[in-house]
């Protein structure tokens, strides 16, 4: 196996080094001015799964799906390091609008134009849908004859037929322009600029039987012309300033004619955004919605026998349907010789771009088979095993449940039944309206379900009877949970964001005005006592408490000068005198420089769980081991 230089799980949390070397590979100044068939083969392949910010227009994240897949994601990539699928020189993943797997083998360099051979047809798709969106073509103009464009070229002695080519056919690979390969040798001797008069003439009579799709670069150079016609200067010039640098490519080589482009792999994904957001980049309509629409529809089928019968094509761009499970995802593609590829699935906010120097170019196989069914929603796949299924963590905090739990929305709070056969959390949907949702286990596999808006905090009581949800509550029946209740005095009286029993009955509760301690109260002779505030060194903002069954010690977050981050997770223990501990720090197990709260312990004792504040649209759920409760306990306590 090649050596793999970088192999990052998810930032800050799990970091696995096979080998030397943290950073992507980059073209020394020789390696840029040597062709690429020059380029030494790299000694070690770059496999990284918390992409860098390179300040260069994409934002990234890390591969936040479950285990399972993110395995078979770093399998595939092993595989291409050690070609098995081919010659191939680079994979990126971008998911929900992030760069979250970046990967380089072979010849590739983040740094380093790459050829990208006939994707460089889908490129002019781009533009012409440019030239839409500023007026200089109408989406009419699309059925229009070639020649209503070209009258400035002096067109003479035409063959017969060749004023029926529309810009839509030739955009489709069906002018009906047939030339043996000795004629289009003769044309392009002296380079393919100027060629167009030349294949109007030279062409054999266009009928409407010779207009079925044929796959030549004579139809996306017609394109070409048409736009060099109208647009202001040259169409090169157009797209170099009107599309590429509108999206902060500047980096690129473009051949005469649009024969041929190289774009940086990252350079690729933001091309395919443009495609996946409908012509929008950063709020702004860059390419004609309606006319992207119908670029990227199944217009014709291609006839080509080495392109496969699955595929549909539009405007330069080709279209598939695959299947993961039963579900159906319409997969929009540029695809060029040698395995390039700028892959777009709408459905799941997925971009895929693929370089390579490949003959076979077999890898759209690995797209269907391994990178689509890694990020579909995870409700439509079996979860088995104890926690979700996940594989436990370590002393290190991890990302609880990736792309199940959490899928860089906001997912707050998490509460295991006693029996941990039913996990509840809130989560934030696209319109920001929280929703309680519950994973069950039945039938040796866990099920996902909505239970309803969110009306509170879930934290389920330690004999499992009661779901607390800060001042209202939920009753366990023989049918499952209640209507929501309303909690009495004294709790009434404060602003109780979390509340929590304890296996004795004692209730803990936070109060969501400023300083406001974390207080108690016990039932005594069937009355609630008044709250008594807890009596260790809080600080500024205390929130959200856990207490342990037995009450040995109490867990909460708050905010001091002495913190890692806005707000940092503190441990109290019990003395054996029946008082409270010092807080302790929980270190940097668990706090980070973001915001760290809500923390809670699986009611088996293993783990601890709690919330992260990534950003200001992200909030996850986390995981570690609940060995550090041990770690921390003072030695003189019991």
């Amino acid at each position: 196996m090649n050596q793999i230089t970088r192999l990052i799980f998810t930032p800050l949390l799990f970091i696995t080094n096979i080998g030397f070397g943290q950073n992507p590979p980059e073209a020394t100044a020789t390696e840029t001015n040597i062709s690429f068939w020059d380029l030494p083969l790299l000694q070690e392949a770059f496999i990284d799964a918390a992409p860098n910010n390179r300040n260069d227009g994409i934002a990234v994240g890390y591969l936040a799906i479950d285990n399972d897949r993110r395995k078979a994601i770093l399998k595939l990539s092993e595989e291409l390091s050690d070609s098995i699928h081919g010659q191939y020189d680079g994979l990126l993943i971008s998911h929900n609008s992030e760069l979250v797997f970046e990967s380089y083998y072979r010849r590739g360099r983040i740094n380093l134009p790459h050829g990208q051979a006939s994707v460089t047809k889908s490129y002019i798709t781009l533009a012409i849908g440019r030239a839409i969106q500023l007026g200089y073509l109408t989406m009419e103009d699309l059925h229009r004859p070639i020649v209503h464009f070209l009258k400035d070229m002096g067109l003479e002695n035409l063959a017969e037929g060749v004023e029926n080519i529309t810009l839509h056919q030739a955009m489709t690979m069906r002018s009906g322009i047939r030339l043996s390969v000795d004629t289009q040798a003769s044309i392009t001797a002296n380079g393919v600029a100027n060629t167009t008069p030349e294949f109007l003439q030279r062409t054999t009579v266009i009928t409407p039987e010779t207009q079925t799709f044929k796959y030549q670069g004579i139809d996306p150079r017609l394109a070409w012309q048409v736009l060099d016609s109208v647009v202001p200067g040259s169409a090169e010039d157009f797209m170099k300033q009107e599309v590429l640098a509108k999206i902060g490519i500047t980096n690129y080589a473009w051949e005469d004619d649009a024969e041929g482009s190289s774009m940086m792999a990252r350079d690729m994904l933001k091309l395919g955004a443009l495609v996946l957001n409908k012509g929008k980049w950063n709020g702004e309509q860059l390419i004609s919605a309606r006319f992207l629409a119908k670029a990227t529809s199944k217009i014709t089928r291609p006839t080509e026998d080495w392109i496969p019968d699955t595929f549909f094509y539009g405007y330069y761009w080709y279209q598939a349907d695959m299947k993961v499970g039963d579900q159906s995802y319409k997969v929009n593609f540029a695809w060029g010789g040698g395995g390039q590829y700028i892959i777009t699935v709408e459905e799941l906010d997925l971009i895929v771009a693929i370089t390579g120097h490949d003959r076979e170019d077999t890898i759209m196989e690995q797209v269907s088979k391994v990178i689509l069914p890694a990020f579909v929603e995870d409700e439509s796949l079996p979860l088995e095993g104890p926690y979700l299924g996940q594989a436990p963590p370590g002393l290190v905090a991890e990302v609880f449940a990736p792309g199940v739990v959490s899928t860089g929305r906001y997912e707050l709070f998490s509460a295991f039944t006693p029996d941990m056969k039913e996990f509840y959390f809130v989560r934030y949907d696209e319109e920001d309206k929280p929703s309680m949702i519950v994973y069950e286990y039945n039938n040796n596999r866990w099920e996902k379900t909505v239970t309803g808006p969110r009306v509170g905090e879930p934290a389920i009581s330690p004999d499992g009877k009661i779901m607390h949800l800060g001042r209202r509550y939920k009753e366990r029946t023989d049918t499952g949970w209640s209507a929501v209740k309303e909690v009495e005095k004294p709790f009434k009286d404060f602003r109780i964001m979390r509340l929590v029993s304890s296996a004795k009955g004692t209730y803990y509760f936070d109060d969501a005005t400023d300083e406001g301690p974390i207080r108690y109260t016990r039932m005594i002779d069937g009355k609630w006592e008044a709250p008594k505030p807890l009596e260790v060194d809080l600080g500024k903002f205390n929130a959200h408490p856990f207490i342990a069954p037995d009450e040995s010690y109490v867990i909460w977050d708050d905010q001091r000068e002495s913190g890692f981050g806005k707000a940092d997770i503190y441990i109290s223990f019990r003395q054996s005198d029946g008082s409270w501990g010092p807080a302790i720090h929980m270190g940097d197990q668990i706090n980070s420089e973001q915001s760290d709260s809500y923390a809670t312990v699986t009611p088996d004792g293993r783990y601890i769980l709690f919330n992260r504040m990534i950003d200001k649209d992200n909030v996850d759920i986390y995981w570690v081991d609940a060995q550090i409760i041990e770690a921390l306990r003072p030695n003189n306590n019991p």
